[in-house]
């Protein structure tokens, strides 16, 4: 049995997510969740719009159907390891030929198929209709190794909406942003984890988010969040340069000291050869207390460009004695 549901019936189930386009297309960006059964591997999706190209859109169907045929078998075996109870949803690209021609297959074969309408294409187009609609943003700000991640994870405890941009990122943003962390997925994946956050929560209510960069590591943020972040209300909190370097220590201080003189390398000609060179020789040397200080004047002066570009947003700026991240959650929320 096969039927065509919308969006919102699609979020509605739990049958497995079945995404049938080729290999490529679903390691560039796919449905959060949804797991790859091409009806094509790469070599027959470019051969078959090559021969669209070339002889037009009958002779390339005829073509799909040539090279489907023989993997029919390999198929219905990959769907029965990710559906056992014979039930799924499914979607290619646009809800077109190759997710109609594999829920036709499975149909015959004794699944029950919901089949996306509008298909990835369609999903897209939420996902940044969605992110348009988070206009009510308050943005947390502050200098670098101020425990930021920590106080958004307090905000978020304390019942308010957060959108936790470095965690989707895969990157802290910074020249050590990656440490520590997966391999950054394309630009388009990390909008469809953004919507995968904030389709369950409320446009209409505060979404806080840290102050970030367009690009975050290699990865840049959908156009709507990016534009909705400039004009969004500023609260920056400040805590002594004793605490920063205690708590950068506290996130750095367990990586190799060689992946983090390679960092420190790259940031030379900023820091200056000297200074470079300086800070790795107190990195070799387990002097990290030595080390971050010079780092945070370099991040401190850029923090500072940052906060001048941002110059017509409101902004607010608290002071702390020192780090807690209960504390200045507490008191950022009822200034929020």
């Amino acid at each position: 049995m096969m039927q065509t549901i919308d969006l919102p019936e699609l979020h509605d189930c739990d049958w497995p997510l079945i995404d049938v386009r080729s290999p490529q297309e679903y390691l560039d960006d796919h449905i959060p969740g949804a797991l790859n059964v091409p009806l094509l591997n790469n070599q027959h999706r470019h051969e078959v719009g090559l021969c669209y190209k070339q002889e037009g859109k009958a002779a390339a169907i005829a073509l799909g159907h040539q090279l489907i045929g023989p993997l029919e078998p390999m198929l219905l075996n990959q769907i029965k390891a990710c559906a056992p109870n014979n039930q799924l949803r499914l979607y290619c690209a646009r809800g077109g030929l190759r997710s109609h021609k594999m829920a036709k297959f499975l149909s015959q074969n004794g699944f029950e198929v919901k089949l996306v309408k509008g298909g990835y294409k369609r999903y897209r187009q939420e996902v940044l209709s969605t992110i348009a609609q988070f206009t009510q943003i308050l943005i947390l700000s502050g200098y670098t190794g101020s425990g930021k991640t920590q106080v958004l994870q307090a905000i978020k405890a304390k019942g308010a909406q957060v959108l936790d941009l470095e965690a989707l990122a895969h990157h802290k943003g910074s020249a050590f942003g990656h440490l520590g962390m997966p391999i950054q997925n394309s630009s388009a994946q990390f909008h469809n984890d953004i919507y995968e956050v904030l389709k369950i929560l409320d446009p209409n209510k505060i979404l806080w988010v840290e102050n970030e960069s367009f690009i975050i590591g290699k990865v840049h943020m959908p156009a709507p969040l990016w534009q909705n972040m400039q004009t969004a209300k500023v609260i920056a909190y400040q805590i002594p340069v004793e605490e920063r370097v205690k708590l950068i220590i506290e996130a750095y201080g367990q990586f190799p000291k060689s992946q983090l003189m390679e960092r420190v390398v790259k940031l030379s000609k900023r820091l200056g050869h000297e200074m470079a060179q300086q800070i790795c020789e107190y990195i070799a040397a387990d002097q990290l207390e030595k080390a971050v200080p010079p780092l945070l004047k370099y991040y401190d002066k850029a923090y500072a460009m940052g906060r001048v570009k941002r110059a017509q947003a409101p902004y607010i700026q608290v002071d702390f004695d020192h780090f807690d991240a209960n504390a200045i959650a507490e008191q950022l929320l009822n200034m929020g």
